[in-house]
């Protein structure tokens, strides 16, 4: 057994899975606009930073956990079986069990085809410079801005951010019976997708820049 990497192993193990669970706890909650609410360890909440931030935590912990997994047999079997006493044996024994409670976990948590929704069969953008508006009362930023969609042949709408901002798409009036809509923080490049399944108007804005962002999606049957 050598120690010095087994300790290594455990120390990314540490970084790597509290890292995961503070993505899980906290990664996926989206920023109010007007200041937002007390974040991680009470910081304010930051839109243009927090979704980010904690997507470069749960990327680089992860790499740390993966590199933990590999030297930790390393450590353990390098110099041949390991003989530990009955707290090394305990330790290590709930630090297997540990892993491999992550892992199963992991495989379960893991979106399968099955679960996925419905291909999208709308396709809207929002424009680039849509966080900065040029003045104009009826600027367009959901491109386009009003929509109709019909029900079994195009009503799974995808929205891409193509702005350099982050930007949400909130359901402002649903029809009766319809369900709210609610993207939260969508960085650049991200994308949304909704599935219309009542006929009527929906409005919808961005929490972020609701001045001016909105747009309107009719639904719908054939």
């Amino acid at each position: 057994m050598d120690k010095d990497i087994f300790y290594i192993s455990i120390f990314l193990l540490f970084i790597g899975i509290g890292g995961q669970i503070a993505w899980l706890l906290f990664g996926g909650i989206p920023c109010n606009p007007a200041g937002g609410n007390p974040y991680l360890f009470g910081a304010a909440c930051d839109p243009k930073a927090t979704i980010a931030s904690f997507q470069e935590l749960q990327n680089i912990s992860g790499y740390a956990m993966l590199l933990g997994f590999i030297l930790l047999p390393a450590g353990l079997f390098k110099d041949g079986l390991p003989n530990p006493g009955f707290t090394a044996r305990v330790f290590i024994g709930f630090l297997l069990i540990l892993s491999v409670g992550v892992v199963f976990t992991g495989v379960i948590l893991a979106p399968s085809a099955s679960s996925k929704g419905p291909p999208p069969t709308g396709f809207l953008t929002i424009l680039p410079g849509s966080a900065n508006p040029t003045g104009a009362a009826n600027q367009i930023t959901y491109s386009p801005q009003n929509v109709t969609v019909v029900i079994g042949k195009n009503n799974t709408v995808q929205w891409t951010n193509n702005d350099n901002a982050i930007h949400s798409v909130t359901s402002k009036t649903e029809p009766g019976g319809a369900v709210s809509f609610n993207s939260g923080a969508v960085s650049p490049k991200g994308t949304f997708e909704y599935t219309f399944t009542v006929v009527g108007i929906y409005t919808y804005y961005c929490t972020f820049h609701p001045g001016w962002m909105h747009g309107t999606i009719k639904v719908v049957t054939a």
